[in-house]
């Protein structure tokens, strides 16, 4: 085999190499449309100003430093996903969480992950799946951006931004 032989091989074994690493794990096959976020106070800042130390109060007032994060997320690939975290810096934790009714009471609590079926989309949405932001750092006003991180069991990382949004 000649010098030049061996040297376009080495390239094409190289060329593959670099498009199967920016091929990522699917990530391009899971899509997000209309992300936003509740508006919402930031009761604790408030709570610091309040000169109350009424702790009835105080939990009421508490109850605003949450907000949610909604989207309708959409698995174009052949491959069934999983979505299994989420992160951001604007809260202290995020958890994925569903609402539902429970013997005429609507009930909240986390969940592990959404499935999402392969060409199939899934909403999160208010009174169902969505993903809740507890104990925000700062008030999230209408028109505002969050930076969101969503984490896929095949797909890997997707950073978004939603708007937030007045209820």
């Amino acid at each position: 085999m000649s010098n030049v032989n061996i040297r376009l091989l080495f390239l094409l074994i190289l060329l593959a190499f670099i498009f199967t690493a920016c091929g990522g794990k699917n990530g391009a096959e899971i899509q997000i449309e209309d992300a936003w976020v509740r508006a919402a106070l930031n009761m604790e800042m408030q709570n610091q100003d309040d000169s109350s130390s009424d702790e009835e109060d105080m939990g009421s007032q508490m109850s605003g430093a949450n907000s949610a994060a909604y989207m309708t997320i959409i698995n174009q690939g052949q491959q069934a996903d999983r979505l299994v975290s989420a992160r951001s810096d604007v809260a202290q934790a995020v958890e994925i969480h569903i609402s539902e009714m429970v013997d005429d009471i609507m009930t909240m609590h986390q969940v592990e992950g959404v499935d999402l079926p392969a060409g199939k989309q899934v909403e999160l949405k208010p009174g169902a799946l969505h993903i809740m932001l507890i104990g925000i750092n700062n008030d999230l006003n209408a028109g505002d951006r969050v930076a969101l991180t969503l984490g896929f069991e095949k797909s890997g990382e997707l950073e978004i931004e939603a708007e937030v949004r007045a209820p």
